[in-house]
């Protein structure tokens, strides 16, 4: 029975569990899909390398010593065969200089800003990837839908237009028109849903979902004044992107490691604890003693090929956030100018829909005059239904861009 009740009890843990991440993926919280792609990439990584995480955690570094205690042992003996003899125990401590020891700890404080930063910026890939999945999918379930839409308009057509055939008041190239544009449809319908199919896969591999979140739009952001070319603002919203600040905070350690290497801070201070015994047969001498041997900071401690190395580093890392800076900024006033287009396009599709139904409307009364007629009529009829289903997208369009746009910017979801 206990082996029964234990079996229940695990059924029971594992329905609890379905149950809990079913409600986040219909929560509409997208930071908790961030959390759970978090926490499975990380429980792919210890899996897979076990050893390297367990010895990143055992490194550290001492307070105070800048490297191991050094103990030294010498003994002396007379040459003249008078029983003389020297002994001697020394034990030396490489300190650390108290300005060594403030530099220390601010790359303590630096490594563990670079840290933050990287978690925030894996953040904002999974969030890149998450969006990239979510977009797709819905995109594709537009298009699908605008589909489906325009082949049951079409299905109601034809079935009018085969009974008008099948008594003989229509041609039968009528009806070829008809399952011609329907081709055209189920090819459409191939390519979308093998677009969702691998958006759907994505999504799964990174949070273990089967279902997308209902409501995607990220409508918590205002980014309206990045769209009217200000300047300042998009230089305030890109100093604080994830990449910028860990190239940023990556620069200075390199400047505080070589002002220190610089300063000759890494030159240890020697603390040494010496005992000496001198001893012969008529007398016994012993002494303990403490000495301490500290560099002298003149000029620099740095060598000219150790100068010329930093230099060469310095200017690659700046060159690098330069780059990282235009390459940044010319994707955020790419996506903002797309942002515009899109919104010109959306009054465009409105008016062109509003034209091409009047227009259809009209053709609709000379159809059935003759074939060449009823061919014009088909055509303006199906560009309508294009031009709504663009109409349609275009509104999505507009949704994707502005999560791309907080994507470009460094803002996770």
């Amino acid at each position: 029975m206990s082996a029964v009740k234990f079996s229940f009890k695990i059924c029971l843990l594992i329905t609890l569990a379905s149950g809990i991440f079913s409600h986040v993926a219909f929560s509409n919280e997208l930071p908790q899909l961030v959390q759970i792609s978090q926490a499975r990439l990380k429980a792919t990584q210890l899996n897979g390398t076990p050893l390297n995480d367990g010895r990143g955690v055992e490194l550290s570094s001492s307070t105070w010593l800048s490297g191991l205690p050094i103990i030294s042992l010498s003994y002396l003996n007379d040459l003249d065969n008078n029983n003389i003899y020297e002994q001697e125990v020394s034990l030396n401590l490489p300190m650390k200089s108290l300005s060594l020891h403030s530099s220390d700890k601010q790359l303590r404080q630096l490594t563990q800003a670079l840290q933050g930063q990287q978690v925030a910026l894996q953040k904002l890939y999974l969030s890149g990837l998450l969006r990239q999945s979510m977009w797709d999918h819905r995109i594709a379930s537009v298009k699908l839908s605008q589909l489906n839409r325009k082949a049951s308009l079409l299905e109601k057509l034809y079935a009018q237009q085969k009974q008008l055939s099948d008594v003989g008041e229509l041609p039968v190239v009528n009806l070829l028109l008809l399952e011609r544009e329907r081709v055209d449809i189920d090819l459409a319908q191939i390519d979308l849903k093998q677009q969702q199919a691998e958006a759907l896969s994505l999504f799964r591999s990174l949070t273990g979902l089967n279902e997308m979140p209902q409501k995607i739009e990220e409508d918590g952001h205002e980014i309206s004044q990045l769209e009217t070319n200000n300047f300042d603002a998009i230089h305030v919203a890109l100093m604080q992107h994830p990449l910028w600040q860990l190239q940023s905070l990556q620069q200075q350690q390199q400047l505080l490691m070589i002002k220190s290497q610089q300063a000759g801070e890494q030159d240890p201070w020697t603390l040494s604890l010496t005992a000496k015994e001198t001893a012969g047969d008529q007398f016994n001498d012993q002494h303990l003693g403490l000495g301490i041997s500290v560099p002298l900071g003149f000029g620099s401690a740095l060598s000219q090929s150790e100068l010329s190395i930093w230099q060469k580093d310095h200017q690659e890392q700046s060159l690098n956030s330069e780059r990282i800076y235009l390459e940044l900024k010319t994707q955020t006033e790419k996506l903002a100018m797309q942002q515009q287009s899109l919104r010109q396009q959306q009054q465009l599709l409105q008016r062109g829909l509003t034209l091409s139904r009047t227009i259809t409307e009209h053709l609709a009364k000379v159809k059935d005059q003759n074939q060449i007629g009823y061919e014009i009529w088909l055509r303006r009829y199906m560009d309508a239904l294009d031009t709504e289903s663009q109409l349609a997208l275009n509104q999505v369009s507009q949704q994707q861009l502005h999560s791309q746009q907080l994507q470009a910017l460094g803002i996770s979801l």
